[in-house]
């Protein structure tokens, strides 16, 4: 399994906006060949917000075909919310164990 690990700087007053733009993208890679998850993470005070998206795929080649027209008008929409120059990096996943929200207790945002 594959991962693609991007980490962005949230604009002042973007997260929102931010977090949109993630949650209407889902029901189209949830289509897409290979994708397994989809995790969104964000830190940092007041706002001051780093974002991480991780999104993982079965193998590098699905991860690479995702990147078709749809993700680069999510990306260009996202850059909007974004400070230059984002990182975005592939790594291969070792280990991926997630808890059902049921098993963990934890209720889902959004």
């Amino acid at each position: 399994m594959y991962a693609r690990v991007w980490r962005f700087g949230i604009l002042p007053g973007r997260a929102d906006e931010f977090i949109a733009i993630l949650k209407a993208a889902v029901p189209a890679w949830r289509k897409m060949s290979g994708f397994r998850s989809l995790v969104v993470m964000r830190t940092g005070p007041g706002d001051m917000l780093d974002g991480t998206v991780v999104s993982m795929w079965d193998s590098l080649d699905d991860l690479r075909a995702s990147e078709n027209s749809t993700f680069r008008a999510i990306v260009v929409r996202l850059l909007s919310c974004c400070e230059p120059h984002p990182v975005m990096r592939e790594e291969e996943v070792l280990i991926s164990e997630f808890a059902s929200a049921e098993e963990s207790g934890i209720t889902a945002i959004g």
